[in-house]
């Protein structure tokens, strides 16, 4: 905390005073990604770093070379749809590297496992180029990236055959129903997920499409690998020594563990370039109560329940405002047959619901389902939206940098 008081231009006028007479971190201001962004020039700690120097290289022809020769950077549109930027000295791309190693090792990958991933195709972003470093000692495996065709997809994974697949929880609904359909043919005794919400449902079809354990990781492009589950699956083993959380509350203040908070707050202790104190990531966290029965000795994360973004709120019977997560949503839509993907629209007077549907179903079928669900948990949670409509496309696209679905899509301007 000396350094960065002392090398950064926000964090001296910012937490000076409070790092000179060792303040409680309690008492350290939030730092959103909007105050990252705004304050990027003044909050790196050299000098000739800055937010256009790092958006034109990543705009560049070679996105994946390190800027200024010793800096990775990269970057990311995440769940919020506000843009994120990070920069990783040596230092501190090596630890990163090292803890994404460090938390494959605890659920058996190491450089003789015949793995894959899937995730995105750019090099801005950070599960591409931490891929890129991974393969540089693994097993030579076809590349593969979420926006390919799925059939070429699908052709790839059974001619290679992998142990082991790492993809986003969205992707993994898609390639179980694949498998469903008989036309993905893989055994993996692993699947891995990150960047994504993994829900029970999705763990559920995984789980009956290979009979694998699942394992979720937990990684965030401005702060690193933060977090992964062992083979129990029993919640996130969260980095300690690479970094602070603190579960808090609407306010910041702590929660107990076993109460979800508001959002999480993360200080690292690794980066010195782009150092970043209580820096606020809108998860709904839940700590666990007790240690793990792997015997891991770093805490975990019990349960992650979606973004604060990704609430959807209604009007009830007696015109009070009530909200539902969309996760409460999610449900049906992967369950139900037929559908490939969803996204929620907050509308002024109800909700929208789009879905892609597999060819061989029928579109209208599938969708007059889905309503009817949809509505039935809205009911039940005491919601009486004006309008509820289902909407099909053929494909629904893969937002940002990191090519993630997206659950919940923000309200047009005066809709």
């Amino acid at each position: 905390m000396r350094h960065v008081a002392a090398s950064s231009e926000y964090y001296r006028d910012s937490i000076g005073d409070l790092v000179a007479r060792d303040a409680r971190l309690e008492e350290f201001p939030v730092l959103t990604k909007r105050l990252l962004m705004q304050n990027f020039d003044r909050i790196v700690a050299d000098a000739r770093l800055s937010r256009k120097l790092v958006e034109d290289h990543l705009s560049g022809d070679d996105p994946g070379f390190p800027l200024l020769g010793e800096y990775r950077v990269a970057a990311t549109g995440g769940t919020t749809g506000e843009k994120g930027l990070a920069v990783f000295d040596e230092s501190a791309w090596l630890d990163a590297i090292a803890n994404t190693l460090r938390f494959q090792k605890i659920v058996r990958i190491d450089e003789t496992t015949k793995s894959m991933a899937i995730f995105a195709s750019s090099a801005v972003h950070i599960s591409h180029r931490i891929g890129a470093e991974l393969r540089a000692f693994r097993p030579p495996a076809p590349k593969l990236n979420v926006l390919m065709p799925i059939e070429d997809i699908v052709e790839t994974l059974n001619n290679h055959q992998p142990e082991v697949i790492s993809t986003y929880p969205s992707f993994v609904r898609v390639l179980a129903k694949e498998q469903a359909a008989g036309r993905l043919r893989i055994r993996p005794r692993l699947v891995r997920t990150s960047a994504e919400t993994l829900t029970a449902d999705v763990r559920e079809i995984a789980t009956a499409a290979w009979e694998a354990t699942i394992a979720n990781s937990y990684t965030c492009t401005e702060v690193g690998a933060m977090g992964h589950e062992c083979l129990l699956a029993a919640g996130l083993h969260l980095a300690e020594d690479a970094f602070l959380f603190e579960v808090v509350d609407g306010d910041n203040r702590r929660v107990p563990n076993g109460t979800a908070g508001a959002k999480l707050l993360v200080t690292t202790l690794t980066n010195r370039a782009l150092p970043l104190v209580q820096y606020e990531i809108s998860d709904i966290v839940t700590l666990a109560t007790e240690p793990c029965a792997c015997g891991l000795p770093f805490w975990r994360i019990a349960s992650i329940d979606g973004r604060r973004e990704e609430v959807l709120e209604f009007v009830g019977d007696r015109g009070e405002k009530v909200e539902v997560h969309a996760h409460r949503l999610r449900s049906p839509l992967t369950g139900a047959k037929g559908v490939r993907q969803f996204q929620f629209r907050q509308l002024a007077d109800g909700l929208e619901i789009t879905i892609s549907v597999f060819p061989e179903f029928d579109g209208k079928a599938v969708a007059s389902q889905v309503e009817m669900a949809v509505r039935s948990i809205l009911e039940t949670a005491g919601a009486r939206p004006e309008h509820l409509t289902v909407r099909t496309v053929d494909m629904i696209g893969r937002s940002g940098s990191g090519a993630k679905e997206k659950l919940v899509v923000r309200r047009e301007p005066g809709a």
